[in-house]
């Protein structure tokens, strides 16, 4: 019975987010973005942002919080080898050029919904080479529609940590039926954007053998996202995806999700 009611509702849920998915293309100013984030999940965008502001926001990082150096403010936390400085843009306000990003917005709500919100805003750092973490692990973020968008602040290569996507692995199977439920089940996340209880962490993961066999079932590519300071990652976490570990200098981004209104 109490199975039932967890079934019940989960797709209660998922039917309510299906009916309030509307994808248009009217609304963003780059259908070809839009294109390659409904085909593969993700888009890549290269000089974004161009180098002028990427050193202001780089310089306001560096002289108003302490996250490139003790990192003991209140607002910087750290999770799955990573340092977050949550909720920047007041502190940071060069960084709106992100946040507030008229094609970045048009984007998220052509894919989504033309109710979509931002959620979660960050500056994200890696820092400690080699540090591990298991989001390392292919996985999914959510069991609901969401996207992500990152900036990417610092040249980005195959030693600097680089996300590693699997596209079109965000399409809807039935291999992910039982990775949603976990989400909706299972995880929960405290304000500070730090895990509720033991389970969240692994909620939605894949070991190496079961994301090598569905990438070989359906036919899945890898990419691995690098791209100079300036580039625009945005993809949809639904999404098998993956971190890598930091092998050489840092990476610096920020951060930012897309969601249907809760």
């Amino acid at each position: 019975m109490i199975r039932f009611r967890e079934d019940l509702g989960f797709y209660s849920a998922k039917l309510r987010q299906f009916r309030a998915r509307r994808i248009d293309p009217t609304l963003t100013n780059h259908p070809e973005h839009l294109t390659k984030l409904r085909r593969d999940g993700i888009a890549i965008v290269k000089d974004f942002i161009p180098p002028d502001r990427i050193a202001a926001i780089v310089d306001q990082i560096s002289n108003k919080t302490d996250l490139l150096t003790e990192r003991t403010s209140p607002g910087i936390v750290k999770r799955n080898a990573r340092f977050l400085l949550l909720e920047p843009e007041q502190a940071l306000p060069s960084t709106r050029v992100f946040f507030q990003n008229p094609e970045i917005r048009g984007l998220a709500r052509a894919y989504l919904s033309k109710d979509a919100v931002p959620d979660r805003p960050a500056v994200q750092l890696k820092a400690d080479i080699g540090e591990k973490a298991i989001v390392d692990f292919f996985h999914i973020d959510e069991w609901r529609y969401l996207i992500s968008v990152f900036l990417l602040l610092t040249d980005v290569g195959p030693d600097e940590a680089p996300m590693v996507y699997m596209k079109g692995s965000h399409r809807q199977r039935l291999w992910r039926i039982p990775k949603e439920r976990e989400f909706f089940s299972y995880y929960d996340r405290q304000s500070d954007g730090q895990y509720a209880n033991e389970e969240s962490p692994y909620c939605g993961c894949l070991l190496p053998t079961e994301a090598r066999r569905l990438r070989e079932r359906h036919g899945y590519s890898e990419i691995l996202c690098t791209g100079q300071a300036g580039t625009l990652i945005i993809f949809d976490n639904l999404g098998l995806h993956r971190s890598t570990e930091l092998r050489a200098n840092k990476r610096l981004i920020l951060s930012s999700y897309w969601m249907l209104p809760k």
